[in-house]
């Protein structure tokens, strides 16, 4: 199951299709979005607004299904949501992330505008990989923009991209709603360049084969599900 941490089922046929392309033959997906949050993730304010629904959806769907991915750069819900599954849950932040990593000495991720820099910068360290981001380059578009101008988005990350060159090995986009973008961005770089749906999905596909999923003897517990009240 695709997660679309957003209220508007806007991205989820085109979503689904560059999926399903990615995709090894067999996998099935199903792309479904929230019915309550934001319209687009830029902040932590919108993030905290999309996390209960999230939350709702992977409590309704984690027996029917053999993963689950938020597909959203902030990775909302991530940690809450494997708590709740016996099934892997990916990020595509964090998988991107750590993907990067293994392509490069460093990595640099390309994201929307100036206030996600320092999230990135927040994430990585979470992630243990703060000395291999060697820098956040920002294009100043907000998300609901990115496929208003394609070209105009394409050159502004092939700028950005340019820019990550002087410092680092490998590139990350640091929203997925640049994947319609990604074949066009590739065909520019001159750097490896990860686009994180992608990545997610191919985490989920590598856990669901290898037959692993998240520990549950230390960072995450089953939750009491009583104690929530109102949700």
């Amino acid at each position: 199951m695709v997660i679309n941490p957003v209220a508007t089922d806007v991205w989820n046929e085109g979503d689904g299709a560059y999926l399903r392309e990615v995709a090894r033959e067999g996998t099935r997906l199903a792309v479904v979005n929230i019915d309550r949050g934001p319209l687009t993730i830029e902040s932590y304010y919108d993030e905290a607004h999309a996390v209960p629904d999230v939350l709702r959806i992977v409590r309704e769907n984690r027996d029917s299904y053999d993963g689950i991915m938020i597909n959203c750069f902030a990775d909302p819900g991530l940690q809450p949501a494997r708590e709740l599954c016996d099934i892997p849950v990916a990020g595509p932040a964090e998988s991107a992330m750590v993907i990067a990593s293994l392509l490069g000495h460093n990595f640099a991720v390309i994201c929307t505008q100036k206030n996600v820099k320092p999230m990135v910068e927040m994430k990585a360290a979470y992630l243990g990989l703060r000395k291999k981001l060697a820098s956040v380059e920002h294009i100043d578009l907000p998300v609901s923009e990115l496929e208003t101008d394609s070209e105009k988005t394409v050159e502004a990350i092939e700028r950005a991209i340019c820019e990550a060159e002087k410092k680092a090995e490998v590139a990350v986009l640091g929203c997925t709603g640049m994947l319609s973008l990604y074949r066009e961005v590739v065909r520019r770089a001159k750097i490896p360049v990860v686009e994180p749906a992608a990545a997610a999905l191919k985490v989920l596909e590598t856990l669901i084969d290898l037959k692993v999923s998240h520990s549950k003897q230390g960072l995450y517990l089953y939750p009491v599900l009583e104690k929530i009240k109102g949700y």
